[in-house]
């Protein structure tokens, strides 16, 4: 059995793209998958950076679940806890502005009421990892939200560190006041989140990060993450802004799931020692702002997953501050 620095609890699916940009649904003539869901994009993640990660995700024992397999197996991510299930695996349509930006808008098939992501069930890991993802998308979904709450105990009752992304779709949710009130109950549990300025509205009515820390005091690391104009974070005692590299952006799917694959890997790598040394946790976003910006120079969220050299001839071709 193999042994992993990061546990992943997310979605495995299919992004299905508009091949044309800047128009409605209906008006979409064409449309190409590609491999998506936040666990997956961050299990993929931090395999192209070299970190040994597994996921729990549920699929489909159809063509497309046995394809995410494929996919994960060749970012060299761990599918012990990956369950194929006898439901369709989930496809999603995502529209993408003239710019790059996208919109989740349906799924597929369209009359499909139950997708294998629903029905994923607790594994207890046969190893001890060193950080726990988990993406609050997940509890959309009451077999999948027990196996969240499961998760969390386990991972609590072992000391670790569990980093949870917001992750706010609405199209997943039927009821929009059950999805904050859960998201925050999984909050108030963990020490980590990654939310967008606008789930922070949502959920706190503010982008203040003393806000979110004051209602949610046992998170010290905080990411507000806010596309092109970088990232706001509280860490322990620190607490600053880093700025998003400029890049040629073709599309920001998935591209704050590459934030946080990138910080894991930061995580990994240093350990503890970011919460108290200053210059090294300057380093260490820098390094996940990249990751990010890199990924979002191709279509669809892992097809340009950094590898650590890539990130690293990044870095170096920025100008000094």
């Amino acid at each position: 059995m193999s042994s992993s620095s990061v546990l992943c609890y997310g979605l495995a699916l299919w992004d299905m793209l508009a091949d044309q940009t800047g128009i409605p649904p209906n008006q979409v003539r064409s449309w190409t998958p590609y491999a998506g869901g936040a666990g997956l994009n961050v299990a993929c993640g931090l395999g192209a950076l070299g970190v040994s990660g597994a996921l729990i995700a549920g699929v489909g024992q159809d063509e497309r679940g046995s394809q995410l397999l494929r996919v994960l197996q060749s970012h060299q991510v761990c599918t012990d806890y990956v369950q194929k299930l006898p439901y369709p695996t989930r496809l999603v349509e995502v529209t993408r502005s003239e710019v790059g930006e996208r919109e989740f808008v349906g799924f597929y098939p369209p009359d499909c009421q139950e997708f294998a992501d629903n029905y994923v069930t607790f594994l207890e890991p046969h190893f001890t990892p060193k950080y726990v993802y988990i993406e609050a998308l997940v509890l959309a979904f009451p077999h999948a939200r027990t196996t969240c709450w499961q998760l969390v105990d386990w991972a609590l009752d072992k000391g670790l560190m569990i980093l949870v992304d917001v992750n706010w779709r609405p199209v997943f949710w039927r009821d929009h006041e059950l999805a904050k009130s859960l998201t925050l109950e999984l909050l108030s549990q963990v020490q980590a989140v990654k939310l967008t300025s606008e789930e922070a509205q949502w959920l706190f009515n503010s982008n203040d990060l003393n806000s979110i820390h004051q209602k949610c005091p046992n998170l010290t690391h905080i990411f507000l993450t806010q596309g092109a104009q970088g990232c706001d974070y509280q860490i322990a005692e620190y607490r600053g802004h880093c700025p998003a590299f400029v890049v040629n952006t073709v599309d920001t799917t998935g591209a704050g799931d590459a934030f946080v694959a990138g910080w894991l890997h930061q995580w990994v790598t240093y350990g503890e020692t970011l919460s108290s040394d200053a210059n090294l946790l300057n380093q260490a976003l820098r390094w996940a702002s990249a990751v990010a910006a890199l990924s979002t120079t191709a279509r669809g969220a892992i097809t340009q997953a950094p590898t650590v050299n890539a990130v690293q001839a990044f870095l170096a071709a920025q100008p000094l501050e």
